[in-house]
């Protein structure tokens, strides 16, 4: 079994990811990972996995949340906030930890030390660990090239209420994909909602928009609008689970790596 740490353990997808590693006889759950000064019992979203047992009744313990990892680990999971994924990125390099990071909204400085940390322990970070956007992003760029520039790009992500970061990590993966495949970029191209007198449409412009309203899992549609047609791909996710298992997948997966920044696309492709 392995041994993993969950950093975010009280969250709405931390939560979900331990209540399913402690379901999942690959891993042993060692330290459930809090904010500092944070005990994590009290949060809602950690009640489900306060009471959940390894499938096995015999391996059974309470789940302790803590906000320092003391034992050692094999992998640590990562769905905190970019502050957080700093610090524990700091931790991991020390220690030689493997890491998966499912935290988003990392500045460029942010990116740029995860990039380094990869050259000395191995790390997936996606900004989405389900399946069905992994694999849209497998064809989007073919996609975007094939329809070519007569075709309007616009993306909408749609997210709970209580989500801090605006476009989402996934949209901006997705936005990603379609101007690394046709030679845009978008610090120039991207639009992120109009207002006012905009003018008309520019050639080549990729609009970006994030919509936050109740309890919203996660929603994003990418559409393609050209001559007499929309082409229009929609990914809807209904529990947190679907990022809960994909990261104990990753995490499954980069235990005993060499050292590199991997993603999901790698994890889906063995």
């Amino acid at each position: 079994m392995l041994k993993l740490a969950i950093a975010g353990a009280a969250g709405r997808t931390g939560s979900a990811t331990l209540r399913l590693a402690m379901e999942d006889d690959r891993f042993e759950v060692v330290s459930a990972l809090t904010a500092p000064g944070s005990t994590g019992s009290d949060t809602p979203h950690a009640e489900s996995a306060k009471s959940v047992a390894h499938s096995d009744p015999a391996n059974a313990k309470p789940v302790t949340f803590r906000d320092a990892l003391d034992e050692p680990c094999d992998v640590l999971i990562d769905f905190t906030l970019p502050a957080g994924t700093m610090a524990w990125l700091d931790h991991c390099t020390r220690r030689r930890t493997a890491m998966v990071i499912g935290a988003t909204g990392h500045d460029a400085a942010q990116l740029a030390a995860i990039e380094a940390a990869a050259r000395s322990i191995p790390i997936v970070k996606a900004s989405n660990f389900s399946v069905g956007i992994t694999s849209i992003l497998g064809f989007l760029g073919q996609l975007a090239r094939t329809l070519g520039d007569a075709y309007d790009v616009e993306l909408v992500e749609s997210h709970h209420r209580h989500k801090v970061d605006a476009p989402s990590g996934t949209a901006i993966t997705l936005a990603d994909a379609i101007t690394e495949a046709t030679g845009r970029s978008r610090e120039k191209h991207a639009r992120y909602g109009r207002v006012g007198a905009v003018g008309e449409r520019p050639k080549g412009e990729i609009g970006i928009h994030a919509v936050r309203m109740g309890e919203i899992t996660g929603q994003h549609e990418i559409h393609f609008s050209g001559p007499g047609e929309t082409v229009t791909i929609r990914h809807t996710a209904h529990s947190r689970d679907t990022f809960a298992s994909g990261a104990l997948r990753a995490a499954a997966w980069v235990a005993g790596r060499p050292a590199g920044l991997y993603a999901m696309t790698d994890v889906l492709a063995d």
